[in-house]
């Protein structure tokens, strides 16, 4: 047997077919994980003595347990995956093979040793605002630094920061980079950030530009994108509720009775203005299969019911899309009880012993 293909490591989504040479006879093929079996099956040689082991990255991301969101710095629990493959027959070849998550065909333009120091998004440059919520993801390799541009009283201001420092470089870390902890690591207000940028390697930078526009209706979901890292991605547009309930009815007595009503609260949210890289973290998030919107509960998980996903090459038409989803609880008729409060002229904190 000749090796023809058979990487020791890749991204899930581009691993590819191994290709053994020169088989003559059937062969056994062992998938081992974490030392215990997990896949034996025996593969026959075609007309041009060769065989082809296939979907190895796919067999690689259904090993991978899902993980909750964090809400601080820390291992997310996600991972690389390593796997041992052995093919037995008159000889033996067998290797270790480390699997990359990536669900997106990066077409070859990214390889293991810059996903490693690549800010895990397929966004290199986001928005952000005063009082949102930003994490951004990285394999666990060197030192995560912000470079941050800060208004100063006669000139543009702009230093150099140490965020945190990782050392386990196939493990995927959430890092919080939200205006409000890189102000505190300027020195500054949030309102005095003009951007900033995060990475390990100044050759793969993630920018996060700050926009002064107040959103009132802004809506902050985190997802687990294409690489298994945690992103977040916020619709700044309107959002609209539409409650739908599903109803089924009995006989009883000559009348017709109510037996049970299944309620739907449907949300739609409205992106706002996209750009080009917006939009490949919103397709991003409505193909994941863990959604939480973040709000000032806490995480709340949530399912995509539907999405219209348009976009044009016009350069006078502004992208837009709208999707629909529903809290994932089965119960969808929530409220969250609230005291009255009597109005009055001071705060609760008013000293009233004061005279």
């Amino acid at each position: 047997m000749v090796e023809n293909r058979f990487p020791t490591s890749g991204l899930s989504s581009e691993y590819g077919d191994i290709v053994i040479d020169s088989v003559t006879a059937p062969v056994v093929v062992e998938i081992r994980y974490q030392g215990a079996l997990i896949l034996s099956e025996v593969y026959s040689p075609d007309a041009d003595s060769k065989i082809y082991i296939r979907e190895v990255g796919e067999l690689a991301i259904l090993l991978i347990d899902k993980s909750d969101f964090m809400t601080q710095n820390g291992y997310t629990g996600y991972e690389s995956i390593l796997l041992n493959i052995s093919i037995i027959g008159t000889t033996t070849i067998s290797k270790d093979v480390t699997i990359y998550q990536s669900i997106v065909d990066f077409l070859g333009s990214l390889d293991v040793t810059l996903l490693k120091q690549i800010p895990l998004s397929r966004s290199t440059n986001k928005s952000t605002g005063i009082g949102r919520t930003e994490w951004i993801s990285f394999y666990g390799t060197g030192t995560l630094k912000a470079y941050v541009v800060r208004k100063g009283t006669t000139a543009d201001l702009a230093a150099t920061y140490n965020v945190v420092t990782y050392s386990l470089p196939e493990k995927i870390y959430n890092t919080n980079v939200s205006p409000s902890v890189i102000a505190t690591l300027a020195g500054c207000t949030e309102a005095d950030l003009i951007y900033y940028n995060i990475y390990v390697s100044t050759d793969s930078i993630i920018r996060f530009t700050m926009d002064e526009r107040n959103y009132p209706d802004k809506k902050t979901f985190v997802f687990r994108n294409c690489f298994g890292a945690q992103e977040t991605f916020t619709c700044t547009g309107s959002e609209k509720s539409e409650r739908k309930w599903t109803r089924s009815f009995g006989n009883i007595d000559n009348k017709q009775v109510s037996i049970s009503r299944d309620l739907v609260n449907k949300l739609t949210a409205n992106t706002g203005y996209l750009s080009d890289e917006d939009l490949e973290v919103l397709e991003d998030m409505l193909n994941s299969d863990q959604i939480c919107l973040l709000d000032e509960y806490g995480l709340q998980e949530v399912v995509i019911l539907e999405e219209n996903f348009n976009d044009t090459s016009r350069k006078d038409e502004l992208k837009v899309i709208e999707f629909g989803y529903r809290f994932a609880k089965n119960n969808q008729s929530g409220s969250r009880y609230k005291k009255f409060i009597k109005p009055r002229i001071f705060s609760p904190e008013f000293d009233e012993t004061f005279n």
